[in-house]
C-alpha cells in the first residue's frame, strides 16, 4: 500500500527489495505494509530519502511491542546494509551501507 501524495519516483532498487521484505514481515503480524513516505516530504538536509534511498513505513496505530518486533525482524532479514529506526508514527528504512562494495573479481 502506498498513501496518497507519497512520490516514488527516483528510489533505488535496494528500496524495492526493502518492501517486499518489510511487507513480508507485516504480513506475517497480520497488518498491512504502507510506505508514508518516499522521496517527498519534509526530511533533515542530509536525508537519504532525498536520494531515493529511504522509506517511511507506517506503525502509527501498532501496539508499541508490535512496533519494536517488526523493528528488529526488519533490522535482521535486511542485513547490515541498512538502518531500520523506530519513530514516533513510523519505521524509517534507509539503504546506508557502511563498508566498502567488494569488486566481485578480488573475491
Amino acid at each position: 500500500m502506498i498513501k496518497n501524495g507519497v512520490d516514488l519516483r527516483g528510489l533505488s532498487p535496494q528500496m524495492a527489495i526493502a518492501y517486499t521484505i518489510a511487507a513480508l514481515i507485516y504480513a506475517g503480524h497480520g497488518k498491512r505494509c504502507r510506505i508514508t513516505s518516499g522521496v517527498e516530504g519534509k526530511h533533515g538536509q542530509n536525508s537519504l530519502h532525498y536520494k531515493g534511498q529511504a522509506l517511511d513505513l507506517g506503525t502509527r496505530d501498532y501496539q508499541e511491542q508490535l512496533k519494536v518486533t517488526i523493528r528488529n525482524e526488519l533490522r535482521e532479514a535486511l542485513g547490515g546494509q541498512f538502518d531500520v529506526v523506530l519513530e514516533a508514527t513510523h519505521l524509517h528504512v534507509e539503504f546506508d551501507p557502511k563498508t566498502k562494495q567488494v569488486d566481485p573479481e578480488e573475491r
